[in-house]
């Protein structure tokens, strides 16, 4: 997988191999560790990933460490580093909607030391396309066995003191600022699944610095040494296994960007109806167009008469598993009816959806639903009201995606 000639790369901070097909919006990134090397550290890993997630692009980030550190120039120091490879992030890679970060040992050190970065710059717009992170025998807390004297040295060997600065800023940030839970949905929080694989052999990193702040279910404890844990000798690897299946897990997330909910069925007239998806599909283009959500559900989209709708239960069962697997959900009511979008509205709250509702008037909610913006909801529910269409279509021009994200809130 390495290209023919490797001097040619020279300093560059990404090594990028694309798919030749179709530019791909997805990728992930591999960070090598102290003392490590782009190629040399992982072994087959990367080629693995990338014959097995056929829509992924994969990267190298190279950076110098240890007795590279040493000649003139190269004495760069590790927050430092998460500067520039935050600034990768932001302009040379921009174009990937989902970035998935694999550091392996310091590497994974610096993967939360660039997210910190994020976090501290305000910069949503890059940390939300972080859709992963993977901490591969990472010393989150530091490492006991890193000889003190290095410290002297090199300025790696500095930051992975136990509960060294650096170290505490980034894990105060984590706790503060980020849920990190696979399964977690916040209104007010980026939410960024992270991952950590142990090595039961490991004599640098120890089983509390590895997985610290993690449930259960996101850590892997498999045999293997500080090394070997990243270098699977095949594909049914355990730990490549494991990590093959959460990397997808992080990609498939969510099967919805936003689930639409606007009334149908509870409409008198097919003109009525045809009026109202009319409608609904210049705001899914709008969604697209604006928000640049890449799957819009609305269970009218192939619903062309009244007279298609499936019985109620399959509808139900159906637009649950949807809404379930949406991130976000959106309300439209422009006047006072009896839908069955107001059940699918409680049962976005009720699975923590971060919800918008765009009426024309806010009394037409139903009582408990006029201030649900005030309630303390976990998600939480922003009320918009727009008097006509032209106003919903600007309304989503000018915010985009953050009208469900962070406003007032910002970390």
């Amino acid at each position: 997988m390495a290209p023919a000639d490797l001097k040619e790369l020279g300093r560059e901070s990404i090594i990028l191999h694309r798919r030749p097909s179709a530019p791909s919006t997805r990728l992930v990134i591999f960070v090598h560790g102290l003392g490590g090397t782009p190629y040399g550290t992982w072994g087959s890993f990367p080629k693995f990933i990338f014959e097995d997630v056929t829509d992924l692009d994969v990267g190298l980030y190279q950076y110098e460490t240890l007795w590279r550190r040493l000649r003139f120039g190269a004495q760069i120091q590790l927050d430092k580093e998460a500067d520039i490879f935050a600034g990768v992030l932001r302009d040379e890679l921009k174009d990937y909607r989902d970035i998935i970060l694999v550091g392996h040992s310091m590497g994974g050190v610096l993967c939360k030391a660039v997210i910190a970065r994020l976090v501290r710059d305000r910069r949503m717009d890059v940390l939300d396309r972080i859709a992963g992170l993977f901490l591969l025998a990472s010393p989150q807390l530091g490492s006991l066995r890193v000889p003190r004297f290095l410290s002297w040295i090199s300025p790696d060997a500095d930051a992975l003191k136990p509960h060294g600065q650096l170290l505490d800023e980034i894990e105060r940030t984590f706790e503060d600022y980020l849920l990190l839970d696979r399964d977690a949905i916040s209104y007010d929080k980026p939410v960024v699944p992270t991952y950590a694989v142990i090595g039961a052999s490991d004599f640098w990193v120890d089983k509390l610095s590895a997985g610290i702040g993690l449930p259960t279910r996101q850590k892997k404890v498999a045999v293997g040494t500080h090394t070997e844990v990243v270098k699977p000798q095949s594909k049914t690897s355990s730990i490549y296994s494991w990590v093959l299946d959460e990397l997808k897990r992080c990609l498939a997330r969510f099967d919805h960007d936003v689930f639409l909910a606007m009334a149908m069925a509870g409409l008198d007239t097919e003109e009525a109806y045809r009026k109202y998806r009319d409608e609904a599909m210049a705001i899914v283009k709008w969604l697209e167009d604006y928000c640049g959500f890449r799957s819009v559900f609305y269970a009218g989209r192939d619903l062309k008469t009244k007279q298609e709708f499936e019985a109620e239960d399959v509808s139900l069962t159906e637009d649950l598993a949807a809404l379930r697997h949406s991130k976000y959900f959106m309300l439209i009511y422009p006047e006072k009816i009896v839908s069955s979008v107001l059940l699918e509205a409680g049962l976005a709250v009720a699975l923590g959806k971060p919800s918008v509702y765009v009426i024309r008037d806010r009394k037409n909610l139903p009582f408990l639903m006029q201030r649900a913006e005030q309630a303390d909801l976990p998600s939480g529910v922003r009320i918009y009201e727009c008097e006509n269409l032209a106003r919903i279509e600007a309304l989503l021009k000018s915010s985009g995606e953050h009208l469900w994200k962070y406003q007032g809130s910002n970390p």
